[in-house]
């Protein structure tokens, strides 16, 4: 099909519906004078364009000439898409009459006199005339976002094409491969491989679940990843096309203007890529934030939509039928209806990287960045900061361009980790490593028990109750075993939890179990006995509520979960059975003092010199930071500090040797 033959069909479809004497009537015998050369061979052409004669005169158009760029463009588009009847005549009429420069004449002389236009280009791909603007507006090429049906400012309805489809037409490249990219979206290239999500246990599942949905051209496989942000969900999606063999396409990150994307743009983008890429096979489509589909009219007072906007059997029908396996990403599952999620092929929950992912994430980001140098780093901030992968770029990008180098990558690095955790408001602790399991006394041995907790495969959901007496070691030996089992460690103090509000210290203690699951984290109670107390001890029913709750959650969590206390016996007797470890810390023998002053201080104790008794590994610890200030004491006396800081101890009335 060509121009003549789109202007004959135009001629004869409003010679037949609109009046000589209407405006729509007077434009259309201008804009045939003025086209008569081109629309008759010499000779054929009327002398006097006759409303009468119209007809006559148009069958007499010689049509069927070769169609240009733009009606060539149209064909490829629809030949891609799978367009056929009348979408295609639809989507032809459309293009010719905005991009062939003697049709867009004519559809601005009729939208001048306010002509409906939508009536106009249905009937003229086919459509009956009492119901042409409702083809179009349920048509393929509309429903797609490749048309849109469009109020005029000055009146009328005119068929414009979307923004997204004009900048495609301009590239004029007819060629098949290159407009079903186009048409689908930005491809996606990976970064990392399945080995830096070592984690992802199930990954190789997915890749052979890919491999086969693509190789077999299954229909309605969908799979969901879904976690916190900053866990590297896209990047896995990515990870996971790449080693399936798969071309990923991501579809509707932006509106036809660039800006934010309404629900209805998305859909439109996900329906035009599935469209263009179905019969081409190899191909994967990623839809980040799924919870866009389901849309919302107003947000709860949790922060989550209460309310839904769209409709949920269509939703269903599209996951069901979808050709393209697509791979979804979701920061927020809880708003995803259980209906969707049963026609999912799989649901991933993916965690922060462990510490080991993230080192080997970091140097390849560091590499892209053209910074090697800040890998080290990194590396040494991520051992702790979960969240450093997900702002690497930018901070490697923030100290390139401010002509930094590694260590003030680090810097920017760190301060935007800070900034992550003051905004979600999760109390995290630097899990750092002991310097020897021996120096704890304990009932059973530390060595012992860390190493059975910490070795591959063993459960991750254990809890252990530490007691003991201040500066034992409690919290330093949950941080050894958070950094044993390659897990960040959320430290919750009474501080933390305990609130004034009546409910809230439920919340908190409920808050601080989501947050580790969200991060896979290692949990620490400090000073837990302010939480578990004897309920035979209360006096308000919002105390046994609270002592109610933290029980509640020691049953079901499925991350490690430690508790410590000073004060063993002010706990509740059902806490006891809660923990499936309980660890006793006491001061130090004689012979792991004598270790920990050979450790802390790198020399031998003075012989002759009586060490003092209930020394803990903090008090060394306290000793050593005072050396800062006075270097090169003798070791008699270093043994003397440690005297006064045993002294110091309630209870303590002076020296006891060995």
């Amino acid at each position: 099909m060509g121009e003549k033959d789109l202007a004959r069909g135009m001629i004869l479809l409003l010679r037949e519906h609109i009046d000589a004497e209407s405006g729509a009537g007077k434009a259309l015998i201008e804009w045939i004078e003025k086209h008569r050369d081109w629309l008759w061979p010499a000779g054929e052409a009327p002398e006097t364009v006759d409303w009468e004669m119209i007809g006559a005169f148009a069958d007499r158009i010689v049509a069927g000439e070769a169609p240009g760029t733009p009606l060539l463009l149209a064909e490829a588009i629809a030949d891609v898409l799978a367009l056929d009847g009348f979408d295609r005549a639809l989507l032809a009429a459309a293009i010719g009459f905005h991009r062939a420069d003697r049709l867009t004449g004519l559809r601005a002389a009729l939208e001048k006199e306010r002509t409906d236009m939508s009536v106009l280009f249905g009937m003229l791909a086919g459509a009956e005339p009492g119901r042409a603007a409702f083809a179009v507006r349920t048509s393929l090429p509309v429903g797609l976002g490749l048309l849109e049906v469009a109020m005029k400012s000055i009146g009328g309805v005119d068929i414009d094409l979307s923004w997204t489809f004009e900048r495609l037409l301009n590239r004029g490249v007819p060629e098949p491969d290159w407009l079903a990219d186009a048409l689908a979206g930005p491809r996606q290239g990976a970064v990392l491989t399945l080995d830096d999500f070592a984690g992802v246990a199930e990954a190789g599942l997915l890749v052979r679940l890919l491999k086969g949905a693509v190789s077999g051209r299954e229909t309605g496989v969908n799979i969901l990843i879904h976690g916190p942000p900053g866990t590297g969900k896209t990047e896995l999606a990515r990870t996971l096309a790449a080693a399936a063999g798969a071309a990923l396409h991501a579809v509707g990150e932006v509106d036809e203007d660039g800006d934010e994307p309404s629900r209805f743009d998305r859909i439109s983008a996900l329906r035009r890529a599935q469209r263009a890429l179905e019969r081409r096979g190899g191909t994967l489509l990623l839809f980040d934030e799924m919870e866009d589909l389901i849309g919302s009219t107003r947000q709860g007072g949790n922060g989550y939509s209460d309310a839904r906007m769209g409709s949920k059997i269509f939703v269903n029908r599209m996951l069901e039928t979808n050709a393209v396996p697509v791979i979804w990403t979701s920061n927020a599952i809880s708003m995803i209806d259980a209906a969707h999620l049963r026609r999912m092929s799989f649901v991933l929950k993916l965690d922060h990287p462990r510490g080991r992912d993230r080192a080997r994430i970091l140097s390849k980001i560091a590499a892209l960045e053209e910074m090697p140098g800040a890998a080290e780093p990194l590396s040494a901030l991520a051992r702790d900061a979960v969240e450093l992968p997900s702002i690497a770029r930018v901070a490697l990008r923030s100290a390139r361009i401010a002509g930094g180098d590694a260590g003030e990558a680090a810097m920017v690095a760190g301060a935007l980790v800070r900034g992550l955790r003051d905004e979600d408001g999760c109390a995290r602790e630097t899990a750092k490593p002991l310097l020897d399991l021996d120096l704890f006394e304990s009932d059973p041995p530390v060595a012992e028990l860390v190493e059975r907790l910490t070795m591959p495969g063993a459960p991750v959901d254990f809890s252990m109750l530490l007691t003991g007496p201040p500066g034992t070691g409690k919290t330093a030996l949950v941080g050894h075993v958070a950094r044993g089992l390659d897990r960040p460690l959320h430290v919750k103090r009474t501080s933390d939890v305990l609130s004034k509000w009546v409910g809230e210290t439920e919340r908190n203690i409920a808050d601080a179990f989501e947050d580790a699951r969200r991060d896979g984290a290692v949990l620490l109670f400090d000073e837990v006995d302010s939480l578990l107390f004897d309920r035979a001890d209360a006096t308000r029913s919002w105390e046994v509520a609270q002592v109610n709750e933290l029980l509640t959650w020691l049953d079901g969590h499925g991350l490690p979960v430690f508790a410590a206390t000073n004060h063993p016996g002010r706990l509740d007797p059902a806490a006891l059975r809660r923990f499936v470890f309980k660890l006793s810390l006491r001061p130090l023998s004689h012979a792991r003092a004598v270790r920990a002053f050979e450790r802390f201080f790198g020399m031998a104790p003075p012989a002759g010199v009586p060490m003092p008794d209930n020394l803990t590994p903090g008090d060394f610890a306290v000793v050593k930071r005072q050396l800062r200030f006075r270097a090169g004491l003798e070791p008699h006396v270093i043994v003397a500090l440690l005297e006064s800081e045993a002294q110091a101890k309630p209870g303590m009335a002076g020296r006891i040797g060995f």
